[in-house]
């Protein structure tokens, strides 16, 4: 039964105790306090089954399946909620303790608003220099737009600096889960750009809401850490909006963006073999021949047949890889 007002925080942990205290902590002690707490445990091999009834007990539903994917449990999560709004969380990171309050506000204040966002500060966990940058968020005009654009940086949204009202999640859809296939991880993993793509184009209304933050960790093995699967995994975000984005300039941008990464994934990817990367340039060309002209075509047609591409596009080569972006009339997708 659906209860007016009530916040359900969906945290989706695998392996991630003992930071998974802190996530629970930070959601049980928010100052609203109209909340109701669902772990969903994808199969961990740590104490988390033990730990988690054992420390809060009655506080919050805990319930164990087998991985999904982020996007498996948070499905999941939803289906066994009571809430008017949820919030996403994953089992490493936390929020603010006035998050929940600010955002609720703003969703009473603006009832046309169908989810809310805030701001990211990221930290790290392990010894050395941080890496990162912080990238305040803003309102935009157009969310669609701004996801769609190579310069927009996915309009800094991360799953827990959003608050949905259900009505929101219900036009929008099941999250992407893991699929029994090989891509399926790398997909499943892209998730979240995925479902704010398929909000956004649904005709889902997003709001920042100033001053509520979010906490996100950083740490070894994390697939951002990992540009050419994060590059594969939007590939296939993008193929797949390239199937339902059908208005323009929307469907200009989709396939800008597509022929993008194909372009750069045919002849950076040392892994692939030849015919499946000559095939990724064919559809490049097929998806925006603007973009990939007959000759920036031929420039990825010679980096493949001789191998040379991954060498070219080495992080190391960055002035002969802009040379070969040049010739191709292409940029490096951001």
């Amino acid at each position: 039964m659906l209860v007016d007002g009530l916040v359900s925080v969906v945290i989706v942990a695998f392996n991630n105790w003992p930071d998974l205290e802190l996530a629970i902590q930070s959601t049980l002690n928010q100052t609203y306090r109209q909340i109701e707490v669902i772990v969903v445990d994808n199969s961990s091999t740590d104490e988390t089954a033990q730990l988690v009834p054992k420390l809060f007990a009655d506080r919050l539903t805990y319930i164990r399946q087998s991985n999904t994917g982020d996007g498996g449990g948070r499905n999941t999560g939803v289906r066994a909620s009571h809430g008017e709004f949820v919030q996403f969380l994953d089992g490493d990171d936390f929020l603010a303790p006035d998050k929940v309050e600010k955002q609720i506000a703003l969703l009473h204040a603006s009832p046309e608003i169908d989810a809310v966002y805030g701001d990211v500060r990221q930290f790290q966990t392990s010894a050395g220099p941080a890496t990162f940058v912080d990238c305040d968020t803003q309102d935009y005009p157009d969310m669609l737009a701004t996801l769609l654009s190579p310069a927009g940086n996915g309009a800094g949204l991360v799953v827990h600096s959003l608050l949905f009202r259900r009505s929101a999640l219900e036009i929008t859809g099941t999250w992407i889960e893991n699929p029994p296939i090989a891509e399926g991880p790398v997909l499943a993993s892209m998730s979240d750009q995925d479902y704010w793509l398929r909000a956004a184009w649904s005709g889902c209304r997003f709001r920042y809401c100033p001053g509520s933050l979010c906490f996100q960790r950083r740490r070894p093995g994390q697939l951002s850490s990992n540009s050419h699967a994060v590059l594969a995994g939007m590939e296939q975000v993008f193929t797949s909006a390239w199937t339902y984005i059908t208005r323009e300039p929307y469907r200009a941008a989709v396939s800008r963006r597509l022929s993008h990464l194909l372009f750069y994934l045919a002849v950076s990817d040392g892994k692939s073999s030849k015919a499946a990367s000559l095939a990724r340039l064919r559809k490049a060309r097929t998806v925006d021949s603007q973009f990939l002209t007959k000759r920036a075509y031929a420039v990825g047609w010679l980096l493949i047949v001789t191998g040379i591409g991954p060498f070219v596009f080495g992080r190391w080569l960055k002035p002969v890889r802009s040379l070969g972006a040049r010739l191709a009339g292409a940029k490096r997708p951001a």
